[in-house]
């Protein structure tokens, strides 16, 4: 298998041996790691580009089109940064229409994700400044402010997500894996990652629902045949019924952890409508119907009650990148088609408005490297050169408005996010590396950028790995390589 790759290797030594001003030692370096990486059998593309020049130093196969799995995300997040600007702060309104009130969406994936409630800010009863402690505080903010504008009825509490069409799963999803929380249905008004988490008890013999996070009343949870027998396996799981607001509990509790099972809420906008109701309902307002909005539903009006719930671009990049987040990215990339178009923003617009920024920060017909079917790599019919990866990470990270941002938001290996875990060779005194983690079943990449521990990179990377299901610990030897190069250049001169 060693041989077979170092074949390919060979074939493509013109490529490397064309680099005219790499390194001697960085070629031979990278191609004595990829002959010996162990994935023969496998596809490898490789690209090494000087973040100071723009000039490719190596590659191999850099301009092969590749399954780039989540390195769609440095794709969406850069574009995000160039259409919106960095400076670009997502706002959800509620706005008032005589007894009528309006939630507004504006495509913020980021509203009520427990990672970031607790970087807002509210003021207390006693007058004083303290972080939101949960989701519910903050919907809590529209509740006071209603009260205090004298709302006392309501007639429907109305979700307007019509900033993104209503195509909540992209079709070449696997069809198998929707309910996984890293499937969480895309809207134009999100709440808590669009998820639900339930936290489960043994009750007579039965597991049960102790709580909804966030609290969610109106949802019930039917025990089943489920049982909560401490000696047998932990087998515990929630179906669906037919009824979105209903589930089943089937199989063992053995023990009740504190994490709670995350369910995808089905309907994000009705469940919106639906919470900011009970919010409004715990605070003393009697609310009528809660619904989403039709196409016959006019234009919000500009009557706000409360405050703007707010949250910058820069901190849904970051979080986005850092943690991989996949509803993040397909938010972004519906945002930007929403954003070029003034139009719902769609998997089709959000694509056409990812290439037009391709080409506009990387010259015309570079989109052509770029095959786009959704924004984080979920979908296996992305294509992504690797060549085009390394171009677009040095023309982000060199741009004086957005490079500090985008570069900021990737994960810094052996230290956060994905890359916590990785990279054991790296003394972060001397270097560091910032970078995305890719993976579907078959497909493991990693890019990014390489420079010292503190100033500018001077390196972006790019390691692709596909058809790596026929390759023993094809992911594992997929991950060791991506590290080996990123560690070989952390180690130049």
């Amino acid at each position: 298998m060693k041989m077979q790759l170092t074949a390919v290797l060979l074939a493509a030594a013109t490529p490397l041996a064309a680099c005219a001003g790499a390194p001697d030692a960085l070629r031979r370096d990278m191609a004595a790691a990829i002959a010996g990486s162990g994935l023969g059998g496998a596809k490898v593309s490789v690209s090494v580009r000087d973040m100071r020049t723009g000039q490719v130093l190596a590659e191999v196969d850099g301009s092969r089109p590749m399954v780039p799995a989540s390195n769609m995300k440095v794709l969406t997040t850069g574009a995000a940064l160039h259409v919106l600007g960095p400076d670009f702060v997502f706002r959800t309104r509620l706005v008032r229409q005589g007894d009528r009130l309006t939630v507004v969406g504006d495509g913020d994936p980021s509203l009520g994700d427990p990672a970031l409630v607790g970087l807002l800010t509210h003021t207390d009863a006693q007058g004083n400044r303290r972080p939101l402690a949960s989701p519910e505080e903050l919907i809590d903010i529209w509740a006071g402010a209603a009260k205090r504008a004298g709302v006392v009825t309501v007639s429907e509490v109305v979700a307007d997500d019509r900033v993104f069409d209503r195509q909540f799963t992209h079709p070449l999803w696997p069809a198998d894996q929707l309910d996984d929380s890293y499937c969480a249905r895309v809207s134009g008004i999100a709440f808590h990652e669009n998820l639900v988490g339930a936290v489960l008890r043994a009750a007579g013999g039965r597991a049960s629902v102790a709580q909804w996070q966030p609290e969610a009343p109106w949802l019930q949870a039917d025990p089943g045949k489920s049982s909560a027998n401490p000696k047998g396996k932990q087998t515990i799981g929630i179906l669906r019924t037919q009824d979105p607001n209903r589930f089943v509990l089937s199989g063992n509790l053995q023990a009740a952890g504190t994490d709670p099972v995350p369910i995808c809420v089905q309907d994000v906008p009705a469940f919106v409508a639906q919470y900011v109701g009970s919010r409004l309902a715990r605070a003393g307002i009697t609310v009528g119907a809660c619904r989403v909005a039709s196409a016959a539903d006019p234009v919000p009006g500009t009557e706000q009650v409360g405050p703007a719930l707010t949250m910058p671009l820069a901190q849904v990049v970051k979080r986005c990148n850092e943690e991989s987040q996949n509803m993040y990215a397909e938010a972004l990339l519906k945002r930007i088609g929403a954003a070029r178009t003034r139009q719902p923003g769609s998997w089709a617009n959000g694509i056409a408005a990812l290439r037009a920024a391709i080409d506009e920060r990387l010259g015309t017909g570079a989109s052509a490297a770029y095959a786009g079917s959704d924004g984080s790599g979920l979908s296996r019919e992305n294509r992504v050169s690797a060549n085009l990866l390394t171009a677009w990470i040095q023309s982000i990270a060199a741009d004086p408005k957005l490079g500090e941002v985008f570069l900021t938001s990737l994960a810094e290996g052996g230290r956060e996010g994905t890359v916590k875990k990785r990279f054991k060779g790296l003394d972060p005194a001397k270097a560091r590396v910032q970078c995305k983690t890719g993976y579907i079943n078959g497909v493991s990449c990693l890019s990014g950028c390489v420079g010292p521990a503190s100033g500018a990179p001077r390196y972006a990377f790019s390691v692709l790995c596909n058809e790596l299901a026929g390759v023993k610990d094809g992911v594992g030897k997929a991950k060791a390589l991506q590290d080996r190069v990123a560690l070989i250049l952390a180690e130049q001169p």
